[in-house]
């Protein structure tokens, strides 16, 4: 059973013990969850290694929608038998809601697409795995056809809350608004509240050209729930900040959080000056888009939407909100009463100073790296941070932020914003180390809207990597990039490894040595799956493949039956689409060395699983009995089996790969030893790993095989490579 599948099988168990009153929609699930979330990691405990559950949730996250609804499927038929559970529906539907729950935790400045698992993250009380899971089943579907929203499809749920669902959204018919987040009133209440405060709304659009507030583009209110079309910003919000700051680092950064703090307040006091109060402002709500050279812009979003929401969040807070998701949003950096002023829950007017108590206690989260903590009482608290350089007047300031009293606050935002750049900042003990994120690097706001287009194209929910690529190098690059057409890339670092097969492994042929050391002098980044036929056909108009779904293939299989120079167009016409070429983007196929080094992953094993692999591995063929061999007779949705430990999918099974080297079964003997490019002309190509039809022995990391570039194959495909700049080294 993979990692993915036993974890699925906790949490899918968890439920049927814990929670079958809430899937009946017998009792709320805020109730049982901290009781599924216990159970869920005594489960774990048993099946999992603390290590193994760390990287079953980023396979998680990486997983394709369709695979995952697989073993979905799966699981929940099984958990229905061994329970005997009448709520089978219930059950797949919160459990589908999963991956999506885990990538909105996951986003964070090392990867802001969510589908890996820091190696910082620990799972040590239940608390860790609470924050993971969905709060509900959501009340609404992926798909389209929503009452009053007929030109919108709902592609993925970005975030649920007691009073509103967030969706990932696009609009064939609003290209230039898509995609777009729309947030869903399914509150009743809450609802009607938006219906009666539309003069509030209306002036909200005001700041739509505001630098750094996203705009509000439209309201819906004869959808059903009324629904606020907001644009969509890529990236994370403070809560993955703050948790990438506790998973990768030991200390305090209180010149960093002011920073943050100070950028925060500028936007909000253009707000402030308008004559609008926010009033929900938590680090969920404070968006943060990575730009260029490790900057990035901050975005506050929910202006308008913010005081509907924190008046309906206190009234529910005060009627009993459930402990199990107090804790959970709180976790999120989503709980409004932490951040809410006395004034706002006395349910006095808005004033601006409660939008600076709001600010007070998320520049003390920042400090603490703990997005649950409430304000700070007393002075006390500020000891704790003086060897990490916080100044006393900082302290001073941000006590004063969240104070009980409204007239001992700073006056509004803008006020804030000036005494904090006025404060001089604090000096770290000397005998710290700075780590690099002392200072973060903040762009400078920009003049246009807040709108940042996403990965299109059908895979682009269908990106991963979760064991950690190589360390980072002097160039500082990201770990995953994903392109427009949503290919996603993991950064393969520079090194020297063995290249081919030694003269006593199993299955070896003479052509796969001598075994040499190879260096790899340059980075680049290797598409993490292997192409598949979606993207193939976004690209280049056509689908050439074989196993298409009218033969058990599908969108999500790779490619295959393409010719060698069908892959190097595809790679051609990557580079024209306008995205890539206003990036200055450059794809290639990867030469042999480059292969075989991504597909090793620093093992020296026949596999990269060690010394043997097995169909449980690897989408191969297997033997019976006589030898017999037993073939699965076609490809695999990609990224069906786990990945090797640089978090590529599919290196040894599959589809056999095509590189960029013509075949020479002597080339070995005396090819370069750094960046061997391979023969400089030939016949044949030479192709590399495993496919679906055939056994272990053929499918080793040091395999190779020629094929006639114009020779097409059910069983070759192909993956490619993003070039790194020569200056990005």
């Amino acid at each position: 059973m993979s990692r993915v599948d036993a974890l699925l099988e906790c949490l899918g168990r968890s439920l049927c013990e814990k929670a079958r009153t809430s899937l009946a929609g017998e009792r709320p699930f805020g109730d049982v969850l901290p009781d599924v979330a216990k159970a869920t990691l005594d489960h774990a405990r048993r099946e999992l290694p603390t290590e193994e559950l760390r990287c079953a949730i980023g396979e998680l996250a990486a997983l394709p929608p369709d695979a995952y609804a697989d073993r979905l499927a799966r699981q929940v038929a099984s958990l229905t038998r061994a329970h005997h559970v009448p709520f089978a529906d219930a059950l797949s539907a919160y459990l589908m809601a999963w991956p999506a729950a885990v990538r909105q935790v996951l986003r964070r400045p090392s990867d802001p697409a969510g589908q890996t698992a820091p190696e910082g993250m620990q799972f040590y009380k239940p608390d860790d795995l609470l924050m993971f899971l969905p709060p509900r089943p959501p009340r609404l579907r992926p798909g389209g056809d929503l009452p009053g929203l007929e030109d919108w499809r709902l592609v993925e749920a970005r975030g649920m809350g007691e009073c509103s669902e967030v969706w990932v959204g696009t609009s064939e018919s609003q290209a230039e608004h898509s995609p777009a987040a729309l947030k869903f009133a399914t509150d009743p209440a809450t609802a009607a509240q938006v219906v009666a405060r539309q003069d509030l709304l209306v002036k909200v659009f005001d700041l739509n050209d505001v630098p750094g507030i996203v705009p509000l583009r439209s309201v819906y209110l004869e959808s059903n729930p009324p629904c606020l079309d907001v644009g969509y910003v890529h990236g994370y919000d403070l809560t993955g900040l703050i948790h990438e700051w506790r998973w990768r680092y030991n200390a305090a950064k209180p010149e960093a959080a002011a920073r943050l703090i100070r950028r925060i307040a500028e936007i909000v006091a253009v707000a402030h000056a308008k004559g609008i109060v926010h009033r929900d402002l938590k680090p969920s709500n404070v968006l943060l888009h990575p730009t260029d050279g490790g900057k990035f812009t901050v975005w506050v979003t929910d202006f308008g939407w913010g005081q509907i929401a924190a008046a309906r969040s206190m009234e529910l807070h005060r009627g009993g909100t459930p402990r199990g998701e107090q804790q959970r949003l709180a976790l999120r950096g989503a709980h409004t009463p932490l951040y809410a002023s006395p004034q706002l829950a006395r349910k006095e007017a808005p004033d601006p100073r409660d939008d600076v108590h709001a600010l007070g206690v998320m520049w003390y989260q920042l400090l603490k790296r703990d997005p649950h903590v409430s304000a700070p009482v007393g002075s006390d608290w500020a000891d704790e941070f003086r060897s990490a350089g916080l100044s006393d007047d900082h302290a001073r300031l941000l006590s004063a932020c969240v104070t009980t009293r409204a007239d001992k606050r700073p006056a509004d935002a803008a006020a804030l914003a000036d005494a904090i750049a006025k404060c001089p900042a604090g000096t770290p003990h000397p005998a710290r180390v700075d780590d690099g994120s002392r200072v973060v690097r903040l762009k400078s706001p920009s003049t246009q809207s807040g709108v940042i287009p996403v990965a299109r194209g059908k895979a682009a929910g269908a990106v991963a990597a979760v064991a950690p690529a190589p360390a980072r190098g002097a160039a500082n690059l990201p770990r995953l990039v994903t392109n427009s057409v949503g290919l996603t890339f993991a950064l393969i670092q520079p090194g020297t490894f063995a290249m081919g097969a030694p003269d006593d492994e199993p299955g070896r042929r003479s052509h796969d040595g001598p075994l040499r050391d190879v260096k790899i002098s340059r980075p680049f980044y290797l598409s993490v799956f292997p192409v598949t036929q979606s993207q193939y056909e976004q690209v280049c108009r056509a689908n050439p493949s074989h196993f298409t779904a009218a033969r058990g293939g599908g969108p999500d299989h790779p490619v295959e039956s393409v010719r060698y120079h069908d892959a190097e167009l595809f790679c051609t016409a990557l580079e024209g689409l306008s995205e890539e070429e206003r990036l200055g983007r450059a794809y290639r196929l990867p030469t042999e060395a480059e292969w075989e080094y991504a597909c090793r992953a620093g093992t020296k094993g026949p596999f990269y699983t060690g010394e043997r692999m097995s169909q449980k591995d690897a989408h191969i063929a297997g033997t019976g009995p006589g030898g017999k061999v037993i073939s699965p007779e076609k490809t695999a949705p990609v990224g069906s089996y786990s990945p090797n430990p640089w978090g590529l999918y599919d290196m040894c099974g599959n589809v056999q790969e095509w590189t960029q080297d013509w075949y020479d079964e002597h080339y070995y003997h005396d090819a370069p030893r750094c960046d061997p490019q391979g023969p400089d002309r030939g016949k044949v190509k030479t192709t590399r790993g495993g496919c679906w039809m055939m056994t272990a022995g053929d499918c080793r990391s040091a395999a190779r095989r020629p094929q006639g570039p114009d020779n097409p194959s059910n069983v070759v495909g192909f993956r490619v490579i993003l070039v790194v700049p020569q200056s990005g080294r």
